[in-house]
């Protein structure tokens, strides 16, 4: 049990205890005042895992709170790490008599607040600050030791900071406060030349610029990227502690790549005159956070890639930064043709960075013998598939070398390719890009099959092509709500009853009546197809006439394409405020 007691059938108020806390959460119901009162002798009421936090909507607020949890594993060998598994939105207010519009527009953004909350990324700890590397919590001070939690956590993975707000401003609350992070994570025990260990890989997703994939696309003025992800690398062994961080990010320049209908839109630059100032930002925060840089871009030389890949390479390449190094792979045209043993190429120009950057390292004695130094930042236009297969190819080297250290490998062993562990990190790594790949798009990772064997396939082939499929429908009329959804729960929008919402406006009527009158004139196609008349000349004439119908109509789908696609509806208020 998590000790935590939610109460909240008692009229006038809703009450959180924790065992052995001596303030609780208390929310007035009346005046939706949130604050700290004395806890109880007795505190009858439903046990639940956490608080997630706080949110306000049109008919009143809510309180969030994890009711089921999944236990992942040690992540430290001793901190248990829990995936939530159920949630409870708790009304402030039950019941409040309201317009009908109050309450669609309720409903509206209750069901945004679902999607967001139903996805099976959300990790949390009791003892141990996830939103942090190893390296990092190997490295502080007591000052920070002695901060909580949520204020001693990573903004950039922090998932409920802004949720939490209500609560984290009352200082006798601060244990209440349980940061949560959005991302993948798996914790497996395994064993290699007769050797145990622990093998964890964690991808933490970064939640400015936060978004889906054709909405939120390269950099922004801060030099936040879009699908930025951290990654680490942990193996356990003896008393022994090893960590690798690799990160990735979309192309830090000024583009975008808005859904339109058509199967692959068109990669727009802009602000083309401030390119430069917008990489550095972005490289400066990558050189703050993990020392030096090698930016590998492995995007196309052609197509609708190429302007962008230019621009690219045109400025990752005139040295504007020390200590950052450049380099372009074009991952389709090396790997051509089934040529993956081209990506020895890649590795080849990466080794020697990659040894000289080292990785973390922590001794049976608790002494930390060795740091990294730097990271390999990757990207492709999506920073999914192509960039899932390079970063597997990374770690695998350094793992290597840390299972050689702790003395799981001999010191000219490699993994031997039947091991059973080569399985499990292989599929690791095939998960951890799905997971990604979700995220952002909405459907698994392509490439997956080379992932998991190490062997592209004509069925992997095949697969992808259906994932493509899948994600032209995800992209185009599902993905405005997810972008939605992304905003209302780490706060880029926030519900003002001043304001008239987004949401209560109705959508462009093409976007309603094209669509049915397509669906209608497709039926009566099929019904003289299947029903014929009394002459053929009269049916020619019919069909020809349907045909004729559709055919413009569908034409009409590419003049009126931005409006069919299932676009976002909610300001982004603090880019917003911002601007203004």
């Amino acid at each position: 049990s998590s000790g935590i007691n939610a109460e909240y059938g008692e009229p006038g108020r809703i009450c959180v205890t924790a065992k052995g806390a001596q303030h609780a959460i208390n929310i007035n119901t009346n005046t939706l005042e949130v604050g700290s009162v004395a806890v109880a002798p007795t505190s009858p009421g439903r046990d639940i895992c956490g608080v997630f936090g706080i949110i306000s909507l049109p008919l009143t607020s809510y309180l969030i709170v994890i009711t089921e949890k999944t236990e992942i594993g040690p992540i430290d060998g001793q901190s248990i790490v829990w995936k939530m598994a159920k949630y409870e939105l708790v009304p402030f207010v039950a019941t409040r008599t309201a317009s009908a519009e109050t309450q669609t527009l309720n409903d509206k953004y209750m069901t945004l607040l679902h999607q967001a909350l139903s996805a099976d990324s959300f990790y949390f700890s009791y003892t141990y600050d996830l939103s942090h590397t190893m390296q990092r919590l190997s490295n502080v001070d007591e000052s920070f030791k002695s901060l909580t939690f949520m204020e001693r956590g990573d903004e950039r993975f922090t998932w409920n900071r802004y949720l939490m707000s209500q609560i984290e401003i009352c200082p006798e609350l601060s244990g209440y406060c349980l940061p949560v992070v959005y991302g993948v994570l798996s914790i497996t025990t395994c064993s290699l030349m007769g050797k145990t260990f622990d093998f964890v890989l964690f991808s933490r997703r970064n939640l400015n610029r936060i978004g889906v994939r054709y909405f939120v696309r390269g950099a922004d003025d801060d030099g936040n990227v879009a699908n930025n992800v951290e990654t680490e690398q942990i193996v356990r062994h003896a008393g022994q502690v090893a960590s690798h961080v690799n990160t990735r990010g979309s192309i830090p320049l000024y583009w975008s790549q808005r859904s339109n209908i058509t199967y692959k839109p068109y990669v727009k630059l802009f602000n083309k005159e401030n390119q430069k100032d917008v990489f550095v930002r972005h490289m400066q925060q990558q050189i703050a956070l993990y020392g030096k840089n090698i930016c590998v871009s492995l995007i196309d030389d052609k197509g609708k890639e190429k302007e962008i890949c230019q621009s690219f390479n045109y400025i990752g390449s005139q040295n504007l930064l020390p200590g950052v190094r450049f380099i372009h792979f074009d991952f389709h045209k090396e790997c051509s043709k089934m040529r993956w043993y081209n990506l020895n190429i890649l590795m080849d120009k990466l080794r020697d960075d990659l040894d000289s950057y080292s990785y973390f390292y922590k001794d049976t004695a608790g002494n930390v013998t060795s740091t990294q130094s730097g990271v390999v930042r990757t990207n492709c236009i999506d920073c999914l598939d192509r960039t899932n297969v390079v970063q597997g190819l990374i770690a695998r080297y350094i793992l290597t070398q840390q299972l050689k250290q702790m003395g799981v490998l001999g010191e000219g062993d490699e993994i031997p390719a039947s091991s059973q562990f080569e399985y499990v990190f292989k599929n690791r790594w095939a998960d951890n890009g799905d997971g990604i790949a979700r995220q952002y798009t909405g459907t698994p990772a392509l490439k997956s099959d080379y992932t998991r064997t190490g062997v592209r396939t004509k069925m992997g082939l095949l697969q992808d092509g259906y994932k493509s499929m899948q994600r032209y429908v995800q992209n185009n009329f599902l993905d405005g709500s997810r972008q939605d959804s992304y905003d209302i729960l780490v706060g880029n929008h926030r519900y003002s009853s001043q304001e008239e919402s987004p949401l209560a406006k109705p959508k462009h009527p093409v976007a309603i009546f094209l669509p049915a009158v397509i669906g209608i004139f497709i039926a009566l196609l099929i019904m003289k197809l299947v029903m014929p008349e009394e002459t053929w000349i009269s049916q020619l004439a019919h069909v020809a006439l349907y045909f004729g119908v559709i055919y413009f109509l569908f034409r009409q789908v590419k003049v009126w394409g931005d409006h069919l696609v299932d676009q976002p509806r909610l300001f982004h208020t603090l880019a917003k405020a911002k601007a203004e």
